[in-house]
């Protein structure tokens, strides 16, 4: 006869597969179930498209109790479908991609059954409305928002031409009516900063910030380059790497010829069509260990525009050894102090100059690196992540 187990019991809930752990979104979702695992009888509902493996198969063995599988039809990502979506979304107004996980109300009703979890944890502002489905069956309801979106698509419509401006200032107001009417209905609202812990106000709140594995400091010589790692289908950093192309990479390359620009990611389709016919770029794409192929340059670049949560791909960096040069909303919310652990710079030639100034000075470009590294140590491991998860008392 099996052993009855004496753990409480937890649901969680993922628009997103956590593992494997490459990414932003899938590196915080997996530190929060690395989490939950250890203490609750962990059940998961996630959703996938048609066809792909199943998400629990990924997981670390003995993870999970049990786990449900949503199947969401197929979405093109070519510019037309995409186009034609986003201008329904507008109209009905509903922000994009909490449509995109919606519809499945009856289904989670009937996993949840007449059971009584203890704790019920859903990832992402996109499954919110699950939030009223599944009230009845938590004794304790969180929601882990990895970005307040409202103040993303905000962020976004600042350099939007005009037409795409109104889109997203529309997904801002939409969104933002939804935080205000769904996020009080949370027991616990998690974000990754104090900064949207303010944005979020009214509702019972704690910060959790995004953190990564520890990890020893790479052993690896640095090469004359620099490098832009994320997922280059993700609007922010396709953005960015447009907006450093165009002014502050000419200016690196006057300067020293022969640095090159190394693109660390997914999609590269998206930074291929972006990068057009810039010179000296070198499309690595997807890699198993993030921190191992940042460390391989000497400086990392964060060149956002827009955004919300915080910038996995800096504390990675800063896990590699590699000093970041960042614009402030791309540093947002990670406490560092310009010059001591980042340096700061905003406009295209400023930019392209703090870049320039840590390829002349390998000594404060070390400093740099090593304040930085310390930070990371410090603050953003998972290790420090499940230090605050114990305070909260879940």
């Amino acid at each position: 006869m099996s052993a009855v187990s004496t753990k409480p019991a937890a649901l969680i809930l993922l628009p997103e597969a956590p593992y494997p752990a490459i990414g932003g979104g899938p590196l915080r979702s997996a530190s929060i179930i690395e989490f939950l695992a250890a203490k609750y009888d962990l059940e998961a509902i996630h959703f996938r498209l048609a066809g792909d493996a199943d998400p629990a198969e990924m997981y670390p063995r003995g993870y999970l109790a049990a786990s449900h599988t949503l199947d969401l039809p197929h979405h093109s990502k070519q510019f037309w479908p995409k186009l034609r979506r986003n201008a329904w979304r507008g109209w009905r107004g509903i922000p994009p991609l909490v449509d995109r996980f919606s519809g499945f109300d009856e289904r989670v009703r009937e996993i949840a059954g007449d059971r009584r979890f203890d704790l019920v944890w859903i990832e992402h502002f996109w499954a919110a409305p699950y939030g009223g489905v599944l009230r009845g069956r938590a004794a304790k309801l969180v929601i882990d928002l990895h970005n307040v979106e409202s103040q993303y698509f905000t962020s976004m419509a600042v350099d939007a031409s005009v037409s795409h401006r109104l889109l997203l200032e529309r997904f801002s107001r939409c969104a933002l009516e939804m935080e205000r009417r769904l996020l009080p209905g949370f027991d616990l609202v998690v974000t990754t900063s104090e900064e949207d812990r303010r944005r979020v106000g009214g509702c019972v709140s704690a910060v959790v910030p995004n953190t990564i594995p520890w990890r020893a400091l790479p052993d690896v010589e640095k090469s004359e380059s620099i490098v832009f790692s994320g997922n280059f289908a993700y609007q922010p950093n396709q953005q960015a790497l447009a907006w450093f192309l165009a002014g502050s990479w000419p200016r690196i390359r006057k300067a020293r010829p022969g640095c090159r620009l190394r693109l660390v990611g997914k999609e590269l389709a998206y930074a291929r069509s972006v990068a057009g016919r810039a010179e000296c770029i070198d499309f690595v794409g997807p890699v198993e260990d993030a921190v191992l192929s940042i460390a391989e340059s000497r400086v990392a670049i964060v060149p956002l525009l827009a955004g919300s949560g915080t910038r996995l791909k800096i504390l990675e960096a800063w896990a590699a050894g590699t000093a970041v040069v960042s614009t402030r909303i791309g540093a947002e919310g990670l406490g560092a102090a310009d010059d001591e652990q980042i340096k700061i710079a905003d406009g295209e030639e400023e930019f392209a100059q703090s870049v320039l100034d840590l390829f002349d000075n390998k000594g404060a470009s070390s400093r740099l690196a090593q304040s930085a590294r310390l930070l990371y140590e410090a603050r953003y491991t998972w290790e420090s992540a499940r230090e605050i998860l114990l305070e909260l008392d879940l």
